[in-house]
């Protein structure tokens, strides 16, 4: 569960800090619900909103398809790359 919980953490800091970055449905629906709880000032309410939600991601089980921008740019990264040049081999 805990490592549940860090994936949370994660995807709130992307849902408020990435403006670029789209998450997926059950993630925009767990945060706009939760976002009171979420942004409290009060330590215990963040965590048991976090610990919630974890649980409700494993009952998710569900596979949406990447946001069309997502695919856009892995397209675009790979019409970019360079022959020979693949620092992932390093």
């Amino acid at each position: 569960m805990e490592e549940r919980e860090k994936m949370v953490k994660h995807m709130w800091d992307v849902y408020t800090n990435g403006r670029r970055i789209r998450l997926p449905k059950f993630w925009q629906q767990a945060f706009e619900a939760a976002y009171e709880e979420l942004t409290s000032d009060e330590p215990e309410v963040r965590e048991t909103a976090i610990s919630e939600i974890a649980k409700m991601s494993i009952r998710s089980i569900y596979f949406e398809a990447p946001p069309l921008q997502t695919l856009a740019i892995q397209e675009l990264a790979k019409a970019n790359r360079v022959p020979g040049n693949d620092l992932s081999k390093e």
